[in-house]
């Protein structure tokens, strides 16, 4: 087996874990999320769920069978012997997830992202510990603001968690993310090109084939790099008739904190759509064409390719929204991929309708179409 470097990422809550690994992810890495990683081994079906039920009690389900991950988190979180007990029986199944991922990562760098890092024993399988600081008055006003928790549960959340000079003591690295993300990602960047080089050298990655579109037109689609930035939102201010108009920062903010996808013409951006995943759900909106004609075309395909993406996480459910100045055009493109206008009130799935909530956005339309069929439950 081609030996790995590992990188340990962690942090407490709110210090901005996820923002410094899709950075990694930019320059490179293949990353690990250990921590949503829990969320999809917490489903129905699976032994980590029946441990949990067996254990906590079937009062910690919801209606349709699946955990209430608030209610066992105020339980773990509360109650010491709770969070132990738990962590008992998730972490060896993610263990055992994540060295199955890090042999198959197709980088040198990868990046495993875990709360408990240091305390589930991951940091000792690891090259380097790098520990994402950040201040409390920080912490409490991304979790007020991005998790939308009262004050009350956002200091109880935060007190819970050990010490962060816990896990500083055991940093190799140390990413403070208190100031601007571009001082953030220079910091990144910085620390990344430390990295001992592999003893033989990786292959440069396969560039994506371009595809022939109905018009003849040969058209390229990849993830999206920090370089696309300004064209990006060249192309988000334009399609958007001028509603949406974004400055650097702002791009790199939505870089990081979601995946994108472009499609090139002639090495040109003209098409982008943005993507988030949480509770099997998938949210999608930045989502243009540089003219209303690619929609029937590149939309369509940018929307396939996100749906690909996704159901490598099993998501159920894509939740779309879209702009109203993508037009009539753009909605028909949905709709022929399956999509249909729904309203958060007329939405029977917990989940969905949570996401839906938290994800709203102003003069957009939301469309939703199921993925996946939702799982059977059994009794436990």
């Amino acid at each position: 087996m081609k030996k790995k470097y590992v990188i340990g990422l962690t942090g407490n809550i709110a210090t901005g874990k996820s923002v410094v690994r899709r950075m990694l992810q930019e320059l490179g890495a293949s990353t690990v999320d250990a921590d949503r990683l829990v969320h999809v081994l917490q489903e129905p079906g699976t032994q980590v769920y029946k441990e949990i039920v067996e254990t906590f009690g079937s009062f910690i389900l919801n209606v349709d069978a699946t955990i209430n991950r608030k209610q066992l988190g105020d339980i773990a979180f509360n109650v010491p012997e709770a969070m132990t007990t738990l962590e008992e029986i998730t972490h060896p199944a993610v263990r055992q997830y994540i060295d199955r991922a890090i042999e198959k990562a197709p980088s040198y760098v990868v990046v495993v992202e875990a709360i408990k890092l240091i305390e589930g024993g991951l940091a000792d399988k690891c090259d380097a510990v790098w520990v994402v600081n950040a201040s409390e008055d920080n912490q409490v006003v991304r979790l007020m603001t991005k998790r939308h928790m009262n004050n009350q549960d956002t200091i109880r959340r935060i007190q819970a968690q050990p010490r962060q000079a816990e896990k500083l003591a055991r940093a190799d690295v140390i990413i403070n993310n208190d100031g601007s993300l571009i001082a953030t990602w220079n910091e990144v960047q910085k620390k990344y090109n430390e990295i001992p080089k592999p003893e033989v050298a990786e292959p440069e990655p396969a560039k994506p084939k371009p595809v022939t579109i109905a018009d003849g037109e040969s058209v390229e689609f990849r993830r999206a790099k920090r370089s696309d930035l300004t064209e990006i939102a060249t192309l988000i201010a334009d399609a958007s008739q001028g509603e949406l108009e974004m400055d650097e920062a702002d791009m790199m903010e939505r870089l990081f904190s979601k995946g994108y996808m472009v499609a090139l013409q002639q090495e040109k951006i003209v098409g982008v759509v943005g993507w988030q995943t949480e509770n099997l759900v998938a949210g999608v909106d930045d989502f243009f064409v540089k003219s209303s004609t690619m929609w029937p075309n590149i939309g369509a395909q940018l929307i396939e390719r996100v749906e690909e993406e996704v159901s490598q996480l099993s998501c159920e459910a894509g939740l779309v929204f879209l702009h109203h100045k993508t037009g009539p055009v753009a909605k028909k493109c949905l709709e022929s991929k399956g999509y249909k206008v729904v309203v958060v009130e007329d939405m029977k799935e917990r989940a969905w309708r949570e996401a839906a909530v938290d994800w709203s956005i102003d003069n957009t339309t939301m469309m939703v179409k199921q993925l996946l069929e939702r799982r059977i439950n059994t009794p436990i």
